[in-house]
């Protein structure tokens, strides 16, 4: 029988959400999808985002209302929210009542770091899908929870894939080196090292909030700032000659940083070289020196870089052996095949429930 899925999550294209969602209709799952985007906007102007502070609660009740409506009308199998961050008690008590199995995919390093309402809804959820292995620990320290299952990031294979590039795209993203990341301060002190090591580098750098937190004076001129979505992105992945993966670090109430993020899957995916900083969880999806390269140290790093850039086919046979290991193995189909299958074999229903 077709399984109906509500689902609650971004919508725009490059999201891993979306890219969630999507995957779960090629499963051949109905799905209803929710963007909470649709209630709380995203602002630019700061008098803007301080209306919308003072509105949150208003928007919050808004935006639960209509889940529970949508929840009612389409009588769902599963509840899937890509982190929950608005969803309230009351949305997932009622839900359950009505015999929904109730799911999160949680894709952050802390969960205490995205609003206080999941504190007191990630114990509702018959079960947590985490990105991270060290999370369900630091999760259950504070909160009790039902179950919970490691399921890793992927990528979309609707968007992730090699790209062609015209004029503009060559000149706007081949460069020797890219980095597509959020600004945090364990990646602006890494880069400023390297920087420092190799101050003629060939380095661009884009995503949200380097020109307004970066502090460092060495790095200015390598910052183009504004994010990369969609296509574009994919369009750089698959122009840079080389890809850092690099870690956020430290994030507050984590008990330590990442391993993986979502482009350890993406690089590969849209037939990038990638250079990621080593750790144990990447060791185990790619062979280092086969599949990807790693690096440990700013130093390491600079001269993996000087490397690998002398070395094109070397790096050409890594990124194609990179994409072999990763396409499709680390799809998000895969990934939500996962969930449905974790979901069969629980028999999630009515009289298998704990109680709320």
């Amino acid at each position: 029988m077709t399984k109906r899925i509500l689902f609650l999550g971004e919508n725009w294209f490059g999201s891993c959400a979306r890219a969630c969602c999507h995957a779960l209709r090629r499963l051949g799952c109905e799905v209803a999808d929710f963007d909470a985007q649709t209630i709380f906007p995203q602002l630019r102007r700061r008098s803007l985002r301080a209306i919308l502070r003072v509105a949150e609660p208003q928007l919050i009740r808004e935006y639960n209302e209509q889940v529970r409506e949508l929840a009612q009308r389409f009588e769902p199998d599963i509840f899937l929210a890509f982190k929950g961050a608005y969803v309230q008690p009351r949305t997932l008590r009622t839900m359950r009542e009505a015999g929904i199995a109730l799911y999160n995919y949680f894709p952050d390093t802390s969960a205490f770091a995205h609003g206080s309402l999941l504190s007191h809804t990630l114990p509702l959820y018959d079960c947590l899908f985490l990105t991270k292995r060290f999370l369900d620990r630091d999760l259950r320290a504070h909160i009790s929870l039902r179950e919970s299952m490691f399921l890793p990031h992927g990528y979309d294979p609707e968007l992730h894939q090699p790209r062609e590039l015209d004029a503009r795209d060559h000149a706007r993203f081949a460069h020797d080196v890219g980095v597509v990341a959020t600004h945090s301060r364990a990646k602006e002190e890494l880069l400023t090292e390297l920087v420092t090591l190799r101050p003629q580098l060939d380095l661009r750098i884009w995503g949200n909030l380097w020109k307004e937190n970066n502090r460092s004076s060495r790095l200015g001129r390598f910052i183009e700032g504004a994010p990369l979505n969609g296509t574009s992105y994919a369009k750089a992945l698959s122009a840079f000659r080389i890809n850092l993966a690099l870690l956020s670090g430290p994030v507050a109430g984590a008990s330590r940083g990442d391993e993986t993020t979502t482009r350890t899957y993406e690089i590969p995916a849209c037939g990038g070289f990638m250079l990621h900083e080593r750790t144990d969880e990447v060791l185990e999806l790619f062979a280092e020196g086969t599949e990807m390269a790693c690096f440990g140290s700013a130093t390491e790093l600079a001269d993996k870089i000087d490397y690998y850039l002398a070395h094109a086919e070397e790096r050409g046979q890594i990124a194609a052996a990179g994409r072999s290991r990763c396409v499709p193995a680390y799809s998000y189909d895969n990934r939500m095949t996962e969930i449905i299958r974790w979901h069969e074999q629980h028999s999630i229903g009515e009289v298998d429930r704990l109680p709320a």
